[in-house]
């Protein structure tokens, strides 16, 4: 039996070097942690540990922040490399054989009323088996195991990710029908709430900061997810401000009022991958898929815009996205 290499015997525990990683390309602890999913205080001991097995500082810790030193600094790009490599070989095993699914993320609301019911179509068109995952906000695809992820860009992108524009997205007031019959036309106002939702708290500011037509309600009433509120507004319960992308079967169908209409809201709808999506068959051609639909839809929403109005699916590559707020 040969001997054990006493270089081997010296190499630091992997997860030490995965909580360094992460702390060093968040530049904080505490985002490290969250990341992690475990405490700040498992997240600091893992790093003093690892400097003590080192012998060298990671990190100069000063006004209640951490900052890398240049050895810190040198060995987080290079375990940087090293883990998304690590990372790529993990997801190409998965996915090994024509019978894994696409795994796509999707914001919750988008994904139980427009992809959801789509997405046979899509499955029977072109044999291409779809997991849906809902989950919205910032994501690590790697970390996560996602393919591919559909966001709304009102949060800054992670600029190491590709990104492709897939939509425009477009708001309106929407009500039940006897609600609209109930509007106040002198007054210009409904006898009921303005529903709002946390998961997109400035909807009505920017509603109105964008001079849109004016909506006047008796009250507001806040729901915890976006998806709530338009239940709500199918109840009779008040008006929602909505994504035409998420209503237009309930308005096509006579369930939900627009009385005034989708205008755009400044932001869009973009798929983010590890890689470029031209690189997976799979993900370009849903992605296509989607944007059509998404646009096809959006066009009907705003005739006057016509198709130089939405915006069609382009490579964004390696670049951060900043949606308007």
């Amino acid at each position: 039996m040969s001997a054990p290499d006493p270089m081997r015997e010296r190499l630091p525990q992997l997860g030490a070097l995965r909580v360094f990683e992460s702390a060093a390309r968040h530049g904080s602890l505490t985002r490290a942690a969250e990341e992690l999913h475990v405490t700040h205080g498992a997240v600091s001991k893992q790093i003093k540990n690892l400097e003590a097995d080192l012998g060298a500082a990671l990190f100069v810790r000063r006004n209640r922040g951490v900052f890398l030193t240049e050895p810190g600094r040198a060995l987080a790009a290079r375990l940087r490399g090293i883990f998304g490599d690590l990372e790529d070989a993990l997801a190409d095993f998965r996915t090994e054989g024509s019978g894994q699914p696409l795994v796509v993320s999707c914001e919750p609301t988008l994904c139980l009323k427009f992809l959801i019911p789509s997405l046979g179509a899509f499955q029977q068109e072109t044999g291409i088996e779809v997991r849906v995952l809902a989950a919205g906000g910032r994501i690590d695809v790697r970390r996560d195991h996602v393919d591919l992820a559909i966001r709304r860009n009102d949060f800054s992108i992670d600029g190491a990710l590709h990104a492709r524009v897939i939509c425009d997205e477009a708001m309106g007031p929407v009500c039940a029908p006897e609600v609209l019959a109930r509007f106040e036309a002198e007054m210009r106002r409904f006898p009921l709430p303005a529903l709002h939702t946390r998961s997109r708290p400035d909807s009505w500011a920017a509603w109105k900061r964008l001079n849109r037509p004016a909506i006047a309600c008796t009250a507001d009433r806040t729901y915890e997810h976006f998806y709530l509120a338009i239940e709500a507004a199918l109840a009779g319960q008040g008006v929602a401000l909505a994504s035409i992308h998420m209503v237009e079967r309930d308005v096509s169908a006579g369930r939900l009022c627009s009385p005034h209409g989708f205008w755009p809201d400044g932001t869009q709808y973009v798929a983010l991958t590890a890689h470029p999506i031209e690189d997976d068959a799979r993900a370009s051609r849903f992605v296509d898929w989607l944007s059509a639909r998404m646009n096809a839809t959006l066009t009907a929403a705003l005739p006057s815009l016509g198709a130089s109005g939405a915006a069609v699916a382009q490579p964004a590559k390696g670049r951060a996205i900043h949606g308007a707020r």
